[in-house]
């Protein structure tokens, strides 16, 4: 394996594999965020507010634009409030004010909730690609499983099987939708940039193919 190659799949796993004193999220690729929350926004961060009777966070958001949303969703987001413990430990999310995000998370008792362990990257580093799957095809890929591979797997050798991907590197992560195809097995979408990713040295003389984050 390449050493830079090494390095940075070993800074993934470590900004993946959150914890903080007893706060600790399995890695999971936007594709799964996507299909297991109970809704995934666009939002820009107003403001911030402590709840010291709950020992919450709540962020008061602008919703520009919601990929998707469950009927409890509509409601408690009407409030445009999301709500997130104070503590690093039990998995508390933190947001920057004036910032626009992709935003996952479920709802409880009408409340929107997210924590460390959904998804909330910053709209600026949202590839091409992670794009296209949030408006469209996450969608149509949720009756497949994405199962993490690198390092060989959590649980030792990574097989194939018919229901699953399998995510090896930050180039399914960037560049990765995961869908069910015409014989009924789930493969990787073939597209360029996820090729150029995989296949750097092959494809460095394709026009742009390194060039798959949008301002």
């Amino acid at each position: 394996m390449d050493y830079r190659i090494f390095i940075f799949s070993v800074l993934f796993f470590v900004s993946t594999l959150k914890y903080a004193y007893g706060c600790s999220c399995m890695p999971a690729h936007p594709q799964t965020h996507y299909c297991n929350s109970d809704f995934v926004i666009l939002a820009k961060v107003k403001k911030e507010q402590i709840i010291e009777s709950t020992q919450s966070r709540v962020y008061k958001v602008r919703v520009k634009r919601e990929f998707k949303i469950s009927e409890k969703g509509l409601v408690a987001l009407k409030s445009g409030r999301l709500h997130t413990p104070i503590e690093d430990a039990a998995c508390g999310a933190m947001l920057q004010l004036g910032k626009v995000y992709v935003i996952s998370g479920r709802i409880h008792s009408l409340k929107a909730h997210i924590t460390q362990c959904g998804m909330a990257l910053p709209w600026n580093q949202v590839t091409r690609r992670q794009r296209k799957g949030l408006r469209q095809l996450y969608k149509q890929g949720c009756t497949c499983n994405i199962k993490y591979c690198m390092f060989g797997g959590l649980y030792g050798k990574c097989t194939r099987h018919r229901d699953s991907c399998n995510w090896n590197s930050h180039c399914e992560t960037e560049n990765g939708i995961c869908l069910r195809q015409d014989n009924g097995s789930c493969m990787w979408s073939k597209n360029r940039l996820l090729a150029a990713c995989r296949h750097p040295k092959r494809n460095s003389t394709i026009p742009g193919w390194h060039t798959n984050m949008i301002p």
